[in-house]
């Protein structure tokens, strides 16, 4: 028996667990016909629920457009069954699949790659060419790894109401976290040469109006690229290289200004109409990243297209902060680079 007590002890309310009874769920016959790919009549389809431990079956009436419901019995042993498509897919093996006569699909079409998947998957083997290794870290982890010890204020984040451990405890606002503790628990790797690491993967960030499917999620995925660069020396140069390998592999030009500071280094490529980044410096103060980086010693990323009136900043790099290096216990000077994906398409 389960108890529940208030403050002084008193139980409230109590049941017995396991709690063993059986449940009635509900499915239409035609949704389960053309998910399966069949047209069986009603009472065979009760019939056979009796063989996959979900009868008694029966069929109840139609009451709208979707014809007569199937209504099973589901027993306390089938905790696998929580929606019509897992009552689909029983009655599926029932019939058997060997049974379902194979057909040539109606419609006409072809599939390709989701365009920044795609991106992405380019990015990766650019990155991976200029001597970066690429990473896959959690998409978990504590609040103090995420904003505490980047120093960098707490702010809204997707929490778990139950997380299994302290590491688990939000999910990744930057992918910045990842790499510093892949870097924490590879000290045995030689950084003589400078020690490269890189990803290209989501984060999840709060937002009321995102919605998916009519519904309003409360947050969004948004594809990030970041990178690190550890070493004798900071590598500041060498991660800047990488800004600008980035934004030319993406078509996105330089602008006048910005090349005209780099002398006669810039070599014009083809980039995109109307797209155009430039650099300035990320000052103290200025937004929630800027405690990351040493001060006077940060950039941001700054885009200029014709999908954005005025210029947007998709991303930021710099020489981290001594403060955050000792926080993932870090001993070599260390740049990075964070960059939004989604702005670039």
């Amino acid at each position: 028996t389960v108890n529940y007590v208030d403050d002084s002890q008193k139980v409230v309310d109590s049941y017995v667990s396991p709690q063993m009874y059986a449940r009635k769920e509900t499915a239409s016959i035609k949704m389960i016909n053309s998910i399966i790919g069949i047209n069986v009549d009603p009472e065979p389809m009760a019939t056979l629920c009796n063989k996959i431990q979900l009868g008694p079956a029966r069929v109840l009436p139609a009451t709208d457009e979707e014809g007569p419901l199937l209504e099973v019995t589901v027993p306390p042993t089938r905790s696998d069954i929580l929606h019509a498509v897992d009552i689909a897919e029983d009655i599926g093996i029932a019939y058997g699949y060997n049974n379902i006569v194979k057909t040539v699909p109606q419609t006409c079409t072809v599939g390709r790659e989701q365009p920044l998947n795609q991106l992405g998957d380019l990015l990766r083997e650019e990155i991976g060419r200029a001597g970066y290794v690429e990473v896959l870290t959690h998409g978990l982890c504590s609040t103090h790894d995420n904003f505490t010890a980047l120093r960098r204020p707490i702010t809204a984040a997707v929490s778990l109401s139950n997380p299994a451990n302290v590491e688990y405890e939000v999910v990744r606002t930057s992918l910045l976290p990842g790499l510093l503790k892949c870097l924490q628990h590879n000290k045995s790797a030689s950084f003589s040469g400078g020690f490269k690491l890189f990803e290209v993967s989501d984060v999840v960030l709060p937002d009321n109006e995102n919605v998916v499917s009519q519904t309003i999620v409360g947050a969004r995925n948004s594809r990030r690229v970041c990178a690190t660069y550890s070493g004798p020396t900071s590598g500041f140069e060498v991660i800047h290289g990488l800004v600008d390998r980035l934004m030319c592999l993406c078509e996105v030009a330089p602008t006048k200004e910005y090349v005209a500071s780099s002398g006669t280094a810039y070599v014009k490529v083809h980039c995109k109409e109307g797209w155009y980044y430039t650099i300035r410096e990320l000052k103290q103060g200025a937004s929630d990243v800027s405690g990351t980086y040493f001060p006077g010693r940060a950039a941001e990323i700054v885009l200029m297209s014709p999908k954005e009136k005025e210029p947007v900043v998709i991303g930021s790099f710099g020489i981290l902060h001594p403060e955050v290096l000792g926080s993932f216990d870090i001993s070599y000077p260390t740049s990075a680079v964070e960059l939004n994906l989604d702005s670039l398409l």
